[in-house]
């Protein structure tokens, strides 16, 4: 993101913090960056904005295509490439095969090009994220080969930007992060050497680099990007976008165990986001907001969150309903009932593994092991300590991770395996978040 003129309008008028330029100064460095140090200029001259108009970004990127073609070509025009693209995108859904799409834009000679082609092709890439990040990869990688196809020399970075960001996000969500941040390199790379002045494209970027940065456990990071995306989504005028920010500040906050912060913004976002829709991102919302005051200690309102909102999260798919039933099987730990905890843990177990998912699998087993231990069954102990220890001696697990499961591993090799070794094998996964429970909108 460069120090724009439309961000220095922004600060200017008070809507905007100053230490945000501050932060992207440092990012750039003034010195080496010809764009932010024009708009650091600008900002030196304090030019009167007050009394001119008010700078106008729209918050579908559609609009903004339009708006920009719209400098060089009719209306009549503009709405002719865009019914062609319209045409384009119907035909690229319904005739071509699922795993042949890269393959189909690149070899097109007349359809599945253009800058509206290809903002069309994001936007249903950004709607598939949340339940089939497999497929807003598929739409994300044929809408950069459309960009690149469409201006071979230089790829027009409205659409590519947002392409490879949006393409950062669903590889993020499919776990290939070594994948996502060589993308993110490339369209950070392509933003600060184009003189694109798009602040919707640049703060898109920011959130998904605040998302990517969440799962490489690199939290202060993260928090530094979401909370420059926060502060810029409502002058946009986006509240779906800035109530998902917040929810993913909250993630990061609950992993830094700042559960007073992370309970705090999942409660923003949930004014954000009312009582319509998507129930998706209102879903998440409300079991992130149990999971935190779980983790804060507050465990009558968290099984109230999760009762009040039973239906809405159940209806929210398989995947939010089984880390609910998780919840509540730690809440039934934590109160110490070891019948209702080990029912729920059992039921939790047989999803994980029905749901083919290792790390979750592996981390159940631990707890449930922990409620035998507490039992007395040291048979059934070891049976779930050797079966998750064999999945994650499968997983890519840190330094710190496998220094606890080789305390863990030791201990069964030699019968005493002890609650303190249990529990903290389990305290390591989470800290890591390899096995993070908190999910939110992706």
């Amino acid at each position: 993101m460069h120090i724009s003129r439309t961000l220095v309008e922004f600060v200017l008028r008070g809507e905007l913090p100053r230490k945000l330029l501050d932060d992207i100064e440092r990012d750039h460095l003034e010195c080496l960056c010809s764009g932010c140090a024009e708009g650091l200029k600008l900002l030196a001259t304090g030019p009167q904005v007050e009394s001119g108009p008010r700078p106008e970004i729209s918050p579908d990127p559609l609009d903004a295509m339009r708006r920009r073609l719209g400098l060089s070509l009719t209306k009549r025009q503009v709405q002719a490439e865009e019914e062609e693209a319209r045409e384009d995108l119907e035909r690229f859904f319904s005739r071509v095969p699922v795993d042949q799409r890269s393959i189909m834009v690149y070899r097109a000679h007349r359809h599945y090009r253009g800058s509206l082609f290809g903002t069309l092709l994001l936007e249903r890439a950004r709607k598939a994220i949340p339940d089939d990040p497999a497929e807003s990869l598929s739409l994300a990688e044929a809408a950069v080969i459309s960009a690149e196809r469409t201006h071979r020399r230089a790829p027009d970075p409205q659409v590519r930007v947002p392409a490879l960001a949006v393409r950062v996000n669903a590889k993020r969500a499919l776990g290939r992060l070594r994948e996502a941040e060589a993308d993110l390199q490339e369209a950070r790379r392509l933003l600060d050497t184009s003189t694109l002045d798009d602040l919707l494209i640049a703060t898109e970027l920011d959130f998904y680099l605040g998302s990517l940065r969440k799962d490489q456990s690199r939290l202060e990071e993260a928090l530094r990007h979401l909370e420059r995306a926060v502060a810029i989504y409502p002058l946009i005028g986006d509240l779906e976008k800035t109530a998902a920010t917040f929810l993913k500040l909250g993630i990061v906050h609950h992993r830094l165990h700042r559960f007073d912060a992370a309970i705090t913004s999942t409660e923003e976002a949930l004014k954000l986001l009312g009582v319509g829709p998507p129930d998706w991102l209102r879903a998440y919302a409300h079991y992130n907001l149990a999971l935190y005051l779980h983790s804060l200690g507050d465990v009558d309102r968290a099984e109230r969150e999760l009762d009040a909102y039973h239906e809405l999260i159940s209806a929210a798919g398989e995947g939010l309903a089984f880390r609910a039933g998780w919840l509540r099987a730690r809440i039934a730990w934590s109160r110490e009932e070891l019948g209702r905890a080990e029912r729920l843990f059992r039921e939790t177990y047989r999803a994980a593994v029905e749901r083919a998912i290792p790390i979750d699998t592996g981390l159940v087993a631990l707890e449930l092991a922990l409620v035998h231990l507490v039992k007395g069954r040291i048979a059934q102990v070891k049976k779930l300590a050797a079966e998750a220890l064999r999945i994650f001696a499968e997983q890519d697990v840190d330094r710190e991770c496998w220094a606890a499961l080789d305390l863990l591993k030791a201990a069964a090799r030699r019968d005493t395996i002890t609650r303190k070794v249990l529990e903290q094998a389990i305290a390591a996964l989470e800290r890591a978040g390899q096995c993070q429970p908190a999910t939110a909108a992706r």
